[in-house]
């Protein structure tokens, strides 16, 4: 209970407005980084996805060429806040290929990325305007952690749902051939 107070409180230090749109509501908050940073080290972990996700998210088969855990069906969940808003931004959206490369460091409750993170499509041209974050409870809706990646095998319902704009990303997506 005392966590949940925590995040309602926090959410009201944010002044997020809460957006109702059809049968759900997601919240708008001007500078979502921090606040993604803050619950990621109160052990929530975030989905995101370009698509407005009506209630629970379904495990599905991974499709990528390289993941140490294996294409599971699964909800593939981060705790790291930028690439959950780099997935927000180009996962669902027909970017093709992606590439993130974002290292994320937590220690002494404080959270740093040690080197510039570098972000990249096949399709920059069809990034999208606007993505969505999923939040879950870290101790609650993960079943398994596998290579730093949070998976839940079963449907699950985020507790909140924040809404990004492409301009809210901090960090180049550039295009695949273009990096050095």
């Amino acid at each position: 209970m005392d966590r949940n107070i925590s995040l309602k409180t926090k959410l009201e230090e944010t002044s997020a407005e809460n957006i109702k749109s059809g049968n759900s509501s997601f919240y708008q908050i001007d500078n979502p980084q921090p606040f993604l940073e803050w619950l990621v080290l109160n052990n929530y972990s975030l989905h995101g996805s370009a698509r407005k996700i009506e209630g629970k998210l379904i495990p599905k088969e991974a499709i990528d060429l390289i993941k140490e855990s294996g294409n599971r069906k699964a909800v593939y969940m981060t705790i790291n806040p930028l690439l959950a808003m780099f997935t927000a931004l180009t996962g669902g959206a027909k970017v093709g290929e992606r590439r993130s490369q974002c290292f994320l460091e937590i220690n002494n409750n404080q959270l740093s990325y040690p080197r510039k993170p570098d972000f990249a499509v096949a399709l920059p041209e069809a990034i999208a305007n606007e993505g969505y974050i999923y939040v879950f409870d870290r101790k609650t809706q993960v079943d398994e952690e596998i290579a730093g990646e949070l998976l839940s095998y079963k449907a699950i319902l985020p507790l909140l749902v924040i809404r990004i704009n492409k301009s809210q990303f901090n960090y180049p997506i550039n295009k695949l051939d273009t990096i050095s």
